[in-house]
């Protein structure tokens, strides 16, 4: 059995062919660029359209196709007519248009925890559908249902109006004991329930392949398509999450830091409590808003000879970074360029470098940014509960191809850090739980270890005197962030 999986990053696509062992078969890529207007950030969702057929389409004509899986970016909502047809473009996850709705909901925080597993934030799905409601009136009214990125995937492949509920758990609409959309969170965001996707277990069949997506792209009909959740919960499955001994750091655009639990967390408003990709598991969530992202301003900006239309030179901006000595001589980075993630919620955080004097260079300036997103993912490491008292913790994404960063990060935790080759958590993740669904195999964790069997594993060692002198720079770091916000 070949198990097609599509993997939707923010700025990006992937379609990658697996057959039923988890071995790699074929990979197709497309670029999703964002659209960028004043303050806005949307994308378009006919170019999702497009690229995901194109994609499909390319894959089927080099290999059979039994199965699909998607999994995606979680909180961007567009609105569609009954047919599918937009209405708008996307509001992005990283899109704070809608900060104002929430300013003015801040007082029902405790409650919206409570129910949702979240606190009132700018990057979650309701409040966004909310500035669609006020603000394109008419298209609302108009619209059929509104929908976040995988929904809109699966109804294009399906024909079917469908959301799982790892998704639902990132709107701050679904109450997180229930697994259903809550009356008291559709009033407070002053939403109609009927606008909405139907919720669905994660990693269940959300439909069959249509004969209409099968003229498209040449893969059959009838298939089944299974929505796995989303893309940092299935990241944590890929890593081998599979129980609550492991903790898991993934440094893609963002940085998020997971741990499983049993059952909802609800003990502590600074952690995001969501549903897994495992059923009837849940994740405690940190979110470090710009991870890669920062880098790729950096160097776009700062190193222009590296950038090389959007391609950068890795290997080349590390060995000019390598000059600087840990503390970047002096120069402090809070790399809050999306703003503040869940540690504290704040949408109008701004990054900054301070201790800049004639003395440093830009090798200072690029180092720092590494040991600031390091130092945040800490922040939120320590917030969890027991975050620093692991023994070992799996890291994965685009920055973690950096040995260089991966030590930064792994003497500032004071901990074994595990990162293993293959860098594509998030469609291993995604094969691991379409596997179990289609009776592939039993349980997650022989699916885990049959798609990670010959996947080479790096090993990094904390260095006890380096995580002394990083603790001072995590103190000053803080220091800076509360005087300027």
């Amino acid at each position: 059995m070949n198990i097609l999986v599509f993997d939707i990053g923010t700025t990006s696509m992937r379609g990658i062919l697996y057959d039923q062992t988890g071995k790699e078969l074929l990979q197709v890529s497309r670029l999703t660029p964002l659209i960028f207007k004043d303050e806005y950030i949307e994308q378009n969702p006919l170019f999702l359209k497009e690229q995901l057929f194109s994609i499909a389409k390319e894959i089927a004509e080099k290999e059979e196709v039994d199965a699909i899986t998607l999994t995606a970016f979680r909180s961007a909502p567009a609105l569609f007519d009954e047919q599918g047809k937009p209405l708008s473009n996307f509001i992005m996850w990283q899109d704070t248009r809608n900060k104002e709705i929430c300013n003015d909901l801040l007082q029902y925080n405790s409650k919206s925890y409570e129910k949702t597993g979240s606190k009132v934030n700018a990057v979650f799905a309701a409040s966004k559908i909310t500035w669609l409601k006020h603000n394109l009136k008419q298209a609302y009214d108009k619209a059929y249902k509104a929908m976040v990125v995988p929904a809109y995937l699966i109804y294009l492949m399906t024909g079917i109006w469908s959301c799982d509920v790892t998704y639902g758990s990132r709107t701050g609409l679904m109450n997180i004991k229930t697994l259903e959309y809550d009356p008291e969170m559709l009033k407070m965001y002053d939403l109609d329930e009927d606008k909405l996707a139907e919720l669905s277990q994660v990693g269940s069949i959300a439909g069959k392949t249509t004969d209409y997506f099968s003229q498209e792209t040449g893969i059959r009909s009838g298939i089944p398509v299974i929505s796995t959740g989303g893309d940092q919960q299935n990241s944590a499955l890929g890593l081998g999450e599979v129980d609550s001994s492991a903790l898991v750091i993934n440094c893609g655009t963002g940085g998020y830091i997971i741990a499983l639990n049993d059952k909802p967390y609800l003990e502590n408003e600074a952690i995001v409590c969501n549903v897994s990709a495992i059923p009837d598991k849940f994740v405690l969530e940190e979110g470090v808003l710009a991870s890669a992202s920062g880098l790729n301003w950096l160097i776009k900006e700062l190193f222009p000879e590296l950038w090389n239309e959007g391609d950068p030179d890795f290997e080349a901006f590390h060995k000019i970074i390598e000059t600087s000595p840990l503390g970047s001589n002096g120069v402090i980075c809070v790399p809050l360029f999306q703003g503040c993630g869940s540690r504290d919620w704040n949408p109008e955080a701004k990054a900054s470098f301070s201790g800049i004097t004639l003395r440093n260079t830009r090798a200072d300036i690029g180092r720092s940014l590494f040991e600031g997103i390091a130092a945040e993912i800490t922040k939120s490491v320590a917030s969890l509960p027991g975050g620093l008292e692991k023994e070992v913790i799996y890291i994965g994404g685009g920055l973690t191809k950096s040995s260089f960063f991966d030590q930064i990060l792994c003497d500032m935790l004071n901990t074994t850090l595990l990162c293993y080759k293959d860098s594509q958590a998030t469609a291993i993740g995604s094969f691991i739980s379409a596997a179990v669904a289609l009776g592939v195999y039993d349980t997650y964790e022989d699916a885990f270890r049959s798609a990670r069997a010959n996947d080479q594993v790096t090993r990094y060692e904390p260095n006890p005197e380096a995580h002394a002198e990083y603790l001072k720079l995590i103190e000053r770091s803080e220091e800076v962030y509360k005087k300027l916000n």
